[in-house]
């Protein structure tokens, strides 16, 4: 088994229709249920934008910095998503 999300082309084939929500770290304790692949699939709606999709999830809106790439290229929270985009939340991180 894979420890990746399948990418985008493979995901418009079979699952046309959804979005995949991949949280690393702490994040995927917000996260209802993630598949064998670590991700979250949501239904794709035309114009949604990345912080509509993050807004399905647990993840706070306050006091968590994290930053988000789609299909592995860093976007911003107001971006329009596309079906079969799969969204990586990675949190930031601090040190000392």
């Amino acid at each position: 088994m894979s420890n990746t999300c399948p990418d985008r082309h493979h995901l418009t084939e079979v699952t046309s229709g959804l979005i995949k929500l991949k949280p690393l770290a702490s994040l995927k304790a917000h996260v209802p249920s993630l598949d064998g692949e670590g991700c979250f699939a949501i239904e794709f709606k035309q114009g949604m934008t990345i912080e509509d999709a993050l807004g399905m999830t647990g993840i706070p809106k306050v006091n968590v910095k994290f930053s988000v790439l789609v299909d592995n290229r860093r976007r911003k929270k107001d971006d329009v998503l596309q079906d079969g985009d799969v969204v990586t939340i990675m949190p930031l991180l601090a040190g000392g």
